[in-house]
């Protein structure tokens, strides 16, 4: 529980960092806008707003979900994580809107831009700072199995590559002085600014809605494939859910008929302990229900069985569509 509670606490100290990082480059960026009265920089501002408003949301849903588990919330407040994302999502459409907006309406009659080459320096100096703090927040949210960092990270690049974008618009200004490239940029950016909303808020949809994970679930079951024992005839109805660092994972348990409760609750530590050592996150809640075998899987069991009723022909394949699914067993193979 200490180590938990560690590696939660890591977790707000660095999305702590992120939201004061936030706050000043959205500083920079606003002394850009109104040295230069460029459009482009604008947009890249009001971008900037979202990172501020959700690195604070972010912070607060942290500290949130670092609330143990009570019995309103037996699987602890982690999903805060997934409503934090989604509403980051949101602000990034809204702001994307906004750009576009403002973008049109300065085409038809651009403004003059000045001091261009000081908007281009303190922009650079924006990217590069950016740039390393996502990387950072999504390095730290794949350790700590944050998705919240890692959106928040990945919203941090995606804000970088729109103000390299924009600085080589700036510079093509800079250079043709033809005034409508500041505005036009602006729209571009703000159209790429919308598209990263729908995808951020696509995931945090998915897995507020517990879609399945399939490439979690692969893994898992390449896992327990790997480590499986001869008196584990099968696994089925397997399903793998995440809230946040605590993760719940339920599954059937085939076992011999034969098998009284003390052997029975022998192979559930043993599978169990595969199945926490090999997930990610802090907490792994595991629900196993063990049920006997039947005659006819005989055909498909490799255990060297005194009380075997058919000879084996083949053992059972456990491919991920078969251990999420029923416990189906074919009479005979063909």
């Amino acid at each position: 529980m200490t180590m938990i509670f560690g590696e939660t606490q890591s977790k707000i100290s660095i999305q702590r960092y992120i939201f004061i990082g936030g706050i000043i480059l959205f500083a920079i960026k606003v002394v850009a806008f109104y040295i230069t009265n460029s459009v482009g920089i604008l947009s890249d501002a009001l971008e900037s707003t979202v990172n501020v408003i959700t690195g604070f949301i972010t912070l607060k849903s942290l500290q949130f979900a670092v609330k143990p588990r009570d019995e309103d919330h037996p699987y602890g407040h982690g999903k805060v994580e997934l409503i934090t994302a989604s509403i980051e999502g949101i602000l990034i459409g809204v702001a994307g809107a906004m750009i576009i907006i403002e973008a049109i309406k300065r085409l038809g009659a651009p403004p003059e831009i000045l001091k261009m080459d000081t908007g281009i320096m303190l922009m650079l100096l924006t990217a590069i700072v950016n740039y390393l703090m996502g990387r950072y927040s999504i390095q730290k949210g794949i350790k700590n199995n944050s998705i919240a960092l890692v959106s928040g990270g990945k919203h941090l690049i995606s804000d970088t590559y729109t103000t390299i974008a924009l600085i080589g618009g700036l510079v093509i200004y800079f250079i043709t002085g033809q005034k409508w490239v500041d505005s036009f940029l602006a729209i571009l950016f703000g159209l790429f600014i919308l598209y990263t909303g729908y995808t951020v808020l696509r995931s945090t949809v998915n897995g507020l809605m517990d879609e399945a994970d399939s490439t979690a679930l692969d893994a898992l079951v390449k896992v327990l494939r790997d480590q499986r024992h001869d008196k584990w005839i099968n696994i089925h109805k397997l399903t793998y859910l995440k809230f946040g660092h605590v993760s719940h994972v339920d599954m059937h348990l085939t076992l011999p008929w034969y098998y009284d409760l003390r052997q029975s609750g022998t192979e559930i530590g043993h599978l169990k302990n595969i199945v926490r050592n090999n997930l990610p996150e802090e907490e792994v809640d595991i629900s196993i229900q063990t049920e006997p075998c039947t005659e006819n899987m005989c055909h498909q069991c490799a255990l060297d069985c005194v009380e075997r009723k058919h000879s084996m022909i083949s053992t059972r394949e456990w491919s991920t569509m078969e251990i999420t699914g029923k416990n189906i067993f074919s009479s005979t193979l063909t």
